[in-house]
Order: C-alpha cells, then structure tokens, then sequence
C-alpha cells in the first residue's frame, strides 16, 4: 500500500513525518529492521525501514549517506526511535530528505514495540494485498461472465467506465475508436481522442500501462493508457480523468478488462482464421475441380453469395515482391509465421480498398495470391471501367501503405464450375505482366493474348523485323533518335491526335508536327498509312518481348 495510506493504522496513529512530506506517495512493498551496520546493501526497492537508531548514533557523518543510498535503491522510508537512545538527525539531513522526496518517520511517541510495528503494518499490507487480489478476482469474474453471456467488448467499456466514474476509449491497432463508454457520449469521441492519438503517434513503441498528462487538453488530460496484446498489438484501452487516479483498485480493473478483452479478441481473431481457412479451402477445391456438380459447389459456395445462372468474373491480385517466395515451414517456422502475419495484413488492405469500389465480391487466398470472385449481378461487365478502377486502387495502395501489388483478371462465366478456366486466365494475365518486368499493373486475358501470340514468334525473326522498321533512325543522334521515336509512339497511343500528342509530351503541336515531318522524310512513308501505322504498332509492341527475354547475344532494346 501507499505510505500515507499506511500511516492511517492504529498502530501509526502517533507517527510524525519530519520530512520527505512529497513523498508520501511512495508505495511500500515490505517492513524490514535494521541489524546491522551495512544493512543498506540487504535493503529492497519498496522497503520501510524500522530503526532505533543504536547504530547511527555514534556515526553522524554516515547519517546522509545512509539515507542517499536507501532514496537511490527505491526504499519506501525510514522510521526511527530517535529518543530510544537520544540523539538527533541533523538539519543537514533533513533538508536534503526534503530535497529527495524521501520520507523519515519519526516513532518516539509509539509505546510499542519495533516488534509489534513490524507486526501490525506487515499485516496491514497482507490485508491490502489480499483486498486487492479479492478484488481483481471479481472484476475479472465479472467481466468474463459478461462475454460469456455474449455481451460483447462495448458492454465491458462500460461497465469500466462505471466502476472508475470516468469516461473509457478503447482503439484498435489502426487507432480507431471502437467502444466508448456511455459516460462519454455527450462528448465527441474524436476531439475527447484528439490528444491522446497524437501522444501516441509521437510515442508508439511503449510496451506496458502508462499513465500521462497531456497538458494539451482543456478536460481529461490525466490519462490511463494500457496497451493490448493477443499475439500481436491489437490496440488500446484509455480511462480519462479529471485529476490523477490515486487509487490502486482503479488500476486492477483496467487491467483485468485488459486482459478479458484480449482473450475475447483472440477467441475472435481464431474464428475469424478458422472460417478464412474453410473459405480458402472451398475455393481452393473448386478452382482444382473437386466438386462433382454445379448443385454440390453452389450448395457449399451459398454462404460465399454463389448463385446459380449468375455471371462472376476472377480477379487475382499479387504482390509484387514481398509474398513471391514463401519460406519452408519444416525449416524456418519463425519466417512462417511472419510471412502468414504479413499475408494477413495485406489482405485486410487489399480487401478494404477493393470495399470502396462499389463492387459486390468475395475474397479468398491461394498460395501467395489474393483471389477477389465479383459477382456481376444485372450489371454488364465494363472491363475497361474496372481495369482503370484497379489501376488507382494499386496506385493508392503504393503510395498509402508502399504496397505493391498487381491484377490478373480472367473472363467472366456464368457457371461456377468455370472459375477454374477464368483462374487459369487470370494466372496467365498475371504471367504476362511479370514476363515484361512490370509492376503495379492490371492486366485482362484479352490483352495478354496479343503479347502470348508474339511470344510464340522465333527471337531471330522479332528482332529482324524491329530493326528494319527503325533502320532509318539507327544513323541519328542518340538523343534526336530517343526524341523522334518517343514522338512517334505517342502518337500512335494517342490515335494520331496531333493536339493530345503534344499535351502528353509537354510540348507544342507544331513541334510535333515538326518530329512528325521528320519521321516521314526519314522512312520515306506515310506514317498515317494504315499498314505502315499497323508495322510501326508492331515494332513498338515487340519491344516489351525483345527486353523480357533478350538473346545471348543481344542487349535489350528500348528507345
């Protein structure tokens, strides 16, 4: 128990405090006796030493040490008989126990003996203890019995809040207010949660309670912040107060719903794995064609929003570095673990940022790959929509979280037994972006088959064919020649459009223009001839095949 708290017992009822009054807050673990000259050393933080001052008496110079030593262990105080064998501690020595907030406890007016002292405050502090303990047992009890009767963590918030008369915030991980006590809902939750995020934001590596003041705050700036862990930091539980918490019992509850509340997020947290995994072993079973019917998959797949005779298309979404070699669970179960953990928090972010497409779907995992099943509906299949929608979602992902994932998506079916083929396809959409060293892409089936056809091309008759289509450039200024070919190029992407060529390259359109009359003189040719616009596409198209999968004896080409 707290010191001052101790000195209220009968026993204690003449105690004087002849300095260290600041001190009175020190809690004392133990009572201990002083024997011996060097007892200092045997001394325990928490300690109150009980003393007649016999061996002091004659060692004055030793009176400050004495007490400099116990204040720099953590001892509670020191309580003397000065009058046992008369002789005074010196002002010396009392100004600098007032300097130090260490306590002295003069004893000379208690009849009894250090013996019955002893005694008494030692059972003074099991009776407290064991208050404590009665105490923390019932609230845990209470708390537990409030999940089990399915309550929920919101119900625990406020019954806290009633137990300490102060409003109680509980933040997830992503420091979102997720509960909030009824005592505080007259109060905006985010301005009242304002400074507490901040103070988090600057501190966030603490481990253990925490009690602050934020002098920011105009109300509640005394807070209790306890930090809450399952096998991960799931958040924070916050009691607010006008004026510092003085009692221990207020501490005890917030700790047990602590700890209530993280098995209840881990009894959570192991649903939530266990019905993941079902989904993904589902999906997993139906891409491989185990099911022996349609009425089999849907019946199973009903759960997942799988209907029959609606159209669904597969979009699988990769990351582009992190998850592409999964490590060897017999080896390494430490690197597993971390790689599931970081697979899950990738998940969560991907799923949440395909929530904000307007997009009915479900998402599963397969491998190292993200598999988000849409369901069409009466809507019709935009593909050109969705792939511009994907390309900011990735886009947004990169620049929020420094995600980098990519998209395959395969055609849309109406069968469910077909989600297999449309997987296949959006594998190999998938394939055929990584083939050409790209990141953060979106690639359909459609648009990978050109590429594929190229592909199937020999190496020798692409690399002949690209070269006799720009052999009136080779002869020019490297930089003119990067100049002229990047012009070109732009204009074919912009569908000959001199204006939209020009706004693309930053430039004026009569330098366009100027570019474009050169290229002319150069090849000799109409660049706006349909077949030699249709060789030029070409060569520029074969580009991407000549640098994913360059000859032995050829450098990549790019212009």
């Amino acid at each position: 128990m707290d010191l001052q708290h101790l000195l209220t017992i009968p026993i204690l009822s003449k105690a004087k405090v002849i300095a260290g009054h600041h001190g009175l807050n020190r809690m004392v673990q133990s009572i201990n006796i002083m024997d011996a000259p060097d007892i200092v050393q045997f001394l325990k933080p928490g300690d109150m030493l009980l003393t007649n001052g016999y061996i002091l008496k004659d060692r004055p110079d030793a009176h400050l040490a004495f007490i400099t030593d116990m204040h720099a262990i953590g001892c509670a105080a020191l309580a003397i008989k000065t009058q046992r064998f008369s002789f005074e501690l010196s002002p010396q020595l009392l100004e600098t126990a007032d300097k130090l907030g260490f306590p002295i406890i003069e004893l000379s007016e208690i009849d009894n003996t250090l013996g019955e002292i002893f005694q008494h405050s030692i059972s003074s502090i099991l009776q407290n203890k064991t208050h404590e303990l009665h105490y923390a047992l019932s609230i845990h009890k209470q708390f537990s019995t409030m999940v089990m009767q399915g309550k929920g963590i919101p119900s625990i918030v406020d019954t806290l809040s009633q137990l300490l008369s102060s409003p109680v915030l509980l933040l997830d991980s992503k420091k979102q207010i997720t509960a909030i006590s009824h005592h505080a809902q007259h109060i905006d939750p985010y301005s009242l949660a304002a400074p507490i995020l901040t103070f988090i934001h600057e501190y966030p590596s603490f481990q253990i309670a925490s009690s602050i003041c934020l002098l920011t705050a105009d109300k509640y700036r005394h807070i209790e912040l306890h930090p809450i862990f399952t096998d991960r930091h799931e958040g924070y539980l916050i009691a607010l107060y006008d004026s510092p918490a003085t009692s221990k019992l207020s501490s005890l509850a917030l700790e047990q719903a602590v700890n209530v509340i993280g098995l209840e997020l881990t009894k959570k947290q192991a649903v939530k794995e266990r019905s993941r995994r079902y989904k993904n072993e589902y999906f997993s079973d139906l891409i491989q064609g185990f099911f022996r019917s349609e009425q089999e998959a849907l019946h199973r797949g009903k759960k997942y929003g799988l209907k029959a005779q609606e159209s669904s298309v597969l979009i699988l979404a990769k990351m582009d570095e992190s998850l592409a070699a999964r490590p060897n669970p017999n080896l390494a179960p430490i690197k597993e673990e971390r790689y599931i953990s970081e697979r899950d928090a990738y998940y969560e972010l991907i799923k949440q940022a395909f929530a904000r497409l307007n997009l009915t779907f479900v998402m599963f995992t397969k491998n190292d790959q993200f598999g988000i099943l849409v369901f069409l509906g009466e809507s019709s299949w935009n593909e050109q929509t969705v792939v511009q929608q994907l390309e900011k979602l990735a886009s947004n992902l990169y620049m929020d979280s420094q995600l980098s994932v990519s998209f395959g998506i395969g055609n849309p079916y109406t069968n469910v037994l077909d989600i297999g083929l449309s997987y296949k396809e959006a594998v190999k959409a998938l394939q055929s972006g990584y083939q050409m060293k790209k990141t953060r892409f979106v690639h359909s089936y459609q648009t990978m088959d050109i590429s594929r056809l190229l592909r199937m091309i020999p190496y020798d008759e692409i690399l002949q064919f690209h070269q006799e289509t720009f052999k009136p450039f080779a002869g020019r200024d490297s930089n003119e020649r990067s100049e002229l070919m990047k012009t070109l190029s732009s204009f074919y992407e912009n569908h000959c459009q001199i204006g939209d060529t020009a706004k693309e390259l930053f430039v004026h359109r009569n330098t366009v223009i100027y570019r474009l009359e050169k290229c002319e003189k150069l090849t000799g040719k109409n660049i706006k001839d349909p077949m030699e616009s249709l060789r030029f596409r070409l060569a520029f198209a074969l580009e991407s095949v000549l640098n994913a999968n360059p000859s032995p004896n050829e450098a990549p080409h790019t212009f």
